[in-house]
């Protein structure tokens, strides 16, 4: 025994009876199951296991014949951070205030997290090694045992029981950049040519057939048989240690993807992933479902917390949202799934779904935002976004194609039996009516049930919470009566409805007391065609009176469009130049381009704001969410020097 690890023994024997003699240990049966969580990034059930017919994934497949294979798995959110603060606390990150992309939302301390309640439990818990959780827990050090690249359950007590975290991120939409496939070449990770021919790849409909997209298919297969590859590593060094008949494998990706119109994207591309769980003999009574078995069930990011939970003979918190579809006692499957969608990096949105498994609805409360003009980070690392892109400015795609770049409709209705892409839109048709108005109902009482943040505009966050709010944190405000959230939903729907006969209750929405049902009501203004003096007066009166720099923008970007440009320039103007909150400068930069006002800036305008200073710590900036915008912006001058 290496008496290195004799210290880290004797520490975490005196830290748990220290618990124990608390009360805070709880009493566990003496053999528990091991827990290995492995994890990919960025990929659909593109499997051999899945019936993925051009995948290569041997060792995956071996597990999959072992293991609970989950058909109907999904993320609750098409990106990274924010499906992974689901994942950690088992609940929606539109409840607890994490669904905006890349934020840093204060979390109350009885918002749940499973490595802690692991830990309690006298679990040696390991991260190896990505957090980004979109919350203060990524710079937690209570929070894991051990958290880094090197982090691994081999440095565990001798009869402890571990649950580990490998993340592995070669199949990550940044591996496919020219750089990266380069160095694996190189490194002979993957093969010169890609295995897979590109022009033998089947193109999904929303996708023209270009050589770059194919190449950049092929070259995906290529990253996922690598990660393939590092799986059958870590399940052998599980072997090896003598430990895999008490060990619990997961294998999951973090969500869809990697390619254009997939991650980010509310669609099953961007929110469906592959799922095995391999329960050993010893463990095989946590599951009704056999091993190598299909389990149709639906199951969802928030439900990974309470199963973890549930398999190593830990209490649920009654907070937690999800169910444990594994365990002594596992719980019903849900009728539905629910999905989020919110900014993804500069640009601001808001879409929710729902699906049964087969028909999928989706609400785009933010219409006006075409989903491929989006946050620049894919067109940045992929070259199959920007030949996309470029193909569809020069007329050469099709209407399935064009759609990513044009406004979305109000609602989306899909049969992903008959249309897996997600192109065929049949919202209109006579024969889905009844689905798609109980999915719709659905899908309102679960925002008004779990309090959905996303109908908030985060440039009002800091009003309510925090030093300037009355309450501690965002998710405190919206459990309160002060959060009147169906209301607010009937108002945010109403107002992403363009319709004539919704204008008067539109414009009596700008005088209500309630500052995000004013938002909604300017936001209805802003999508209508309706001119005239009266309605401008409206805005003005809000610009000039309104309490909040949120109101008072989105109503100079609804002014910009129903017919007083100037008026709108100049208000949008005054308050990107008087903040000092990142993401109010943020909505500003957004509200130039919305209200086709931003050809008036001189680059010395982008310039200055630049060069702003913000509050200290101010999640936006610190972030660089504003500069993306003025860096796209200050590069379309053909003189970078500053303008007299």
């Amino acid at each position: 025994m290496s008496t290195l690890h004799l210290p880290v023994k004797a520490f975490a024997v005196l830290v748990f009876l220290l618990l124990a003699e608390e009360g805070l240990a709880r009493e566990m049966p003496p053999d528990r199951p091991n827990v290995l969580w492995i994890t990919c990034e960025d990929i659909s059930p593109y499997l051999g296991s899945y019936g993925f017919e051009q995948a290569h994934t041997p060792n995956l497949d071996r597990l999959a014949k072992r293991s609970i294979r989950y058909t109907h798995a999904y993320a609750n959110a098409p990106v990274c951070a924010v499906a992974r603060s689901t994942i950690l606390s088992g609940m929606y990150a539109s409840t607890i205030g994490t669904h905006q992309m890349r934020s840093n939302v204060p979390l109350p301390e009885e918002i749940p997290v499973y490595p802690k309640l692991l830990r309690d439990a006298g679990y040696y818990c390991t991260n190896n090694s990505k957090k980004d959780y979109n919350s203060p827990y990524n710079n937690d050090p209570e929070l894991w045992d051990e958290s880094s690249s090197t982090a691994h359950y081999r440095n565990k007590m001798a009869d402890q029981p571990f649950f580990a975290v490998f993340n592995l991120t070669v199949t990550h939409e940044s591996q496919l950049s020219e750089n990266r496939i380069r160095h694996y070449v190189e490194n002979n990770l993957i093969p010169e040519k890609p295995r897979i021919d590109p022009l033998d790849i089947e193109l999904p409909p929303y996708h023209p057939d270009l050589p770059v997209i194919r190449e950049d298919w092929a070259r995906f297969h290529d990253l996922i048989t690598l990660m393939d590859r590092q799986v059958g590593d870590l399940l052998d060094e599980l072997e090896e240690a003598g430990l895999a008949d008490n060990t619990v494998v997961f294998f999951y990706s973090d969500h869809g993807g990697q390619l254009s119109r997939s991650k980010r994207y509310i669609y099953n591309v961007g929110t469906q992933v592959p799922l095995l769980v391999h329960l050993p003999d010893k463990w095989k009574q946590l599951s009704l479902v056999p091993a190598g078995a299909v389990d149709e069930s639906l199951v969802s990011f928030v439900d990974l917390a309470p199963t973890l939970l549930s398999i190593t003979g830990c209490e649920i918190p009654d907070r937690m949202q999800g169910r444990a579809f594994l365990g002594d006692k596992p719980e019903k499957s849900p009728d539905y799934v629910h999905f989020i969608r919110d900014r993804m990096g500069e640009r601001y949105d808001f879409s929710r779904a729902i699906t049964d498994g087969r028909y999928y609805y989706i609400r785009n409360f933010m219409p006006h935002r075409p989903r491929g003009r989006d946050s620049r980070y894919g067109y940045q690392v992929q070259a199959n976004w920007r030949a996309y892109e470029a193909a569809y400015e020069e007329g050469k795609t099709d209407a399935i194609q064009s759609q990513f770049y044009l406004p979305k409709p109000e609602e989306q209705f899909f049969d992903t039996d008959a249309d897996p892409w997600q192109v065929d839109n049949l919202v209109r048709e006579r024969a889905y009516q009844k689905t798609l108005a109980n999915l719709s109902r659905r899908l309102d009482r679960w925002m008004v049930e779990t309090r959905d943040l996303g109908l908030i505009p985060e440039p009002m966050f800091h009003e309510f919470a925090g030093e300037n709010g009355d309450y501690a944190t965002l998710y405190e405000f919206a459990q309160s009566k002060e959060y009147p959230i169906r209301k607010i939903l009937d108002a945010a729907k109403l107002a992403s409805t363009p319709s004539p006969e919704n204008l008067p209750q539109l414009i009596g929405y700008l005088q209500d007391p309630n500052p995000i049902i004013r938002f909604w009501g300017a936001y209805g203004i802003f999508l209508r065609k309706e001119q005239g003096s009266s309605l401008q007066n409206h805005l003005k009166k809000m610009i000039r009176e309104d309490k909040l720099a949120a109101n008072r923008i989105m109503a100079a970007q609804a002014l910009g469009v129903r017919g007083d440009p100037d008026t709108a320039f100049e208000a949008i103007m005054k308050e990107a130049n008087a903040t000092d909150n990142g993401y109010v400068l943020l909505q500003a930069l957004n509200a130039f381009q919305y209200s086709h006002t931003d050809g008036r800036l001189r680059l010395d305008d982008w310039q200055r704001f630049k060069d702003k200073e913000f509050a200290k710590g101010d999640p936006a900036s610190d972030l660089g969410y504003p500069h993306r915008i003025i860096d796209d912006a200050m590069a379309l001058f053909p003189d970078r020097r500053k303008v007299d």
